[in-house]
């Protein structure tokens, strides 16, 4: 049984994934599995992963039909052996001591996961960036309440960017079928999660390519996003987190529901917009009795009334809102 499994969706991504292989294979710390989930790729991933394979016993290699990266992730979860947890994505790759650094953290402590830092590279080099982090200890309920609200580059939604002690994540898994997997496991996650460490080493390297899901999410797939929210949302009222946090994630809500509200959808996917906007109203009338302030309290009328119409003239008249709310 190895120490650290290192689990990895792997789709569409021959041109990066040997990188990717590589980087782990030339880790500072090797006792680990690497689990390789070729996500039912048409072109040469799922071959280039087997020719690895062939070379390094570590190496598991797992075929699926294309279910996406929640199953995949799903899937090395069920593999998975060793006492820590780390994702890693196809086109991604570590710095050599990575897995160590965040081994050597974890071990002698009581963390139940430790976060780094990452360079996120984007199409023009020159928009490259780190998220500067600083080194800190929080708790599930204060990422979840309060730093995931915060502008930080999805650093809280991430999952690539941690190591897990397996326990924290023994009963969780990511949504099947889901988009926006991420978003769904990390309200779960941090529910169940105590101390949490942060470091600001680089670690990891993240690709933002112009053909990445985020850059090309179709407007039904922020549906999930939706409902993703709206479970964060109830989490908050169910665990009593604070007004002004329920607010954000609230006014958060209405970007994706009016880009799904222009869409025009029919069907079932008409009827989640339409849930989305009795939930709003519902969520608008409960934070009225709140302890908010006198303009928010305002607003939410309005927001409970109009959602999408408030949003796209919130957007207009952004830089004025700002300064009351």
């Amino acid at each position: 049984m190895a120490e650290v499994s290192i689990i990895v969706p792997v789709y569409q991504v021959e041109k990066y994934i040997a990188q990717c292989i590589e980087s782990v294979l030339n880790q500072t710390f090797q006792d680990f599995e690497l689990i390789l989930i070729d996500d039912g790729s048409k072109d040469e991933s799922g071959i280039i992963c087997d020719l690895y394979a062939m070379k390094d016993d570590r190496i598991i290699v797992i075929h699926t039909d294309n279910q996406g990266a929640a199953a995949a992730r799903n899937v090395g979860l069920e593999r998975a052996s060793g006492r820590y947890i780390t994702f890693l994505d196809g086109d991604d790759y570590l710095a050599p001591n990575m897995v160590e650094r965040l081994y050597e953290v974890i071990e002698y402590s009581q963390y139940d996961m430790v976060v780094c830092d990452f360079l996120n590279i984007l199409p023009n080099e020159k928009d490259n960036f780190i998220v500067h982090l600083q080194e800190k200890t929080v708790n599930g309920r204060e990422v979840l309440e309060h730093l995931k609200n915060e502008k930080n580059h999805g650093l809280w939604t991430i999952v690539w960017n941690k190591i897990y002690k397996r326990k924290v994540l023994e009963n969780l898994r990511f949504p099947d079928g889901k988009y926006f997997e991420d978003e769904f496991f990390s309200n779960q996650l941090y529910l169940v999660s105590n101390q949490i460490h942060v470091i600001p080493d680089v670690l990891c390297y993240h690709r933002v390519l112009e053909t990445s899901t985020m850059n090309t999410q179709k407007i039904e797939n922020y549906l999930d996003l939706l409902e993703a929210l709206q479970e964060r949302l109830e989490i908050y009222f169910i665990y009593a987190y604070a007004d002004d946090e329920i607010y954000k994630v609230l006014i958060y809500l209405l970007d994706p529901f009016t880009k799904c509200v222009k869409a025009k959808f029919s069907g079932i996917n008409e009827q989640r917009v339409e849930q989305t906007r009795r939930f709003i109203k519902t969520t608008s009338k409960k934070l009225m009795k709140r302890e908010l302030s006198f303009v928010k309290k305002s607003s939410l009328v309005i927001i409970g009334l109009f959602p999408d119409l408030t949003y796209r003239l919130a957007i207009r008249f952004r830089s004025q809102l700002e300064k009351f709310l």
